[in-house]
């Protein structure tokens, strides 16, 4: 005979895993960046102040597909990071110099299927390690992992 509360007990497990594969399918799909192109593919770099970094990148499902510009609700974005000798890091995305490819914060697409960005060192006020690194526009739409990151280290005339 089984027990009282059995049918109330098999409800709640098979709402639960409903609701699981529900989130599942919900879930946002998740590109690879699959790393910045030359000349920016190596990290560290030493990069003379007033210097344009050409930051070209394609992002893959794991089907072997790319984001482009239709398939991606919102540009990537560029996140610029400062690391000091000492103390914590530093947020620099807010006063990001763009040259001739990018728009605020976000890369431009071209029909070479890349994500681009031209990110100007003129402006940047130290010298030392930087980090920039393409992350997704919209979390709740698509996620970028792995990232792609370049370090690189400032210096020359302010």
């Amino acid at each position: 005979m089984p027990h009282p509360g059995a049918p109330t007990t098999l409800a709640l497990i098979g709402a639960a895993m409903l609701a699981s594969a529900v989130a599942r399918a919900a879930d946002p799909p998740t590109y690879q960046c699959r790393g910045f192109d030359e000349p920016m593919q190596r990290s560290p770099q030493q990069i003379s102040r007033g210097r344009v970094l050409p930051l070209r990148a394609k992002l893959a499902l794991p089907d072997g597909t790319f984001g482009d510009g239709k398939t991606l609700p919102a540009p990537p974005a560029l996140t610029l990071k400062f690391r000091p000798e000492s103390g914590p890091e530093v947020d620099k995305s807010g006063g990001m110099e763009v040259r001739d490819y990018g728009k605020g914060d976000r890369f431009v697409f071209d029909e070479e299927a890349h994500w681009k960005f031209d990110l100007g060192t003129g402006n940047l006020p130290d010298d030392g390690q930087y980090v920039a690194t393409l992350v997704s526009g919209d979390e709740k739409a698509y996620r970028v992992d792995p990232s792609c990151s370049i370090v690189f280290n400032l210096h020359g005339g302010k």
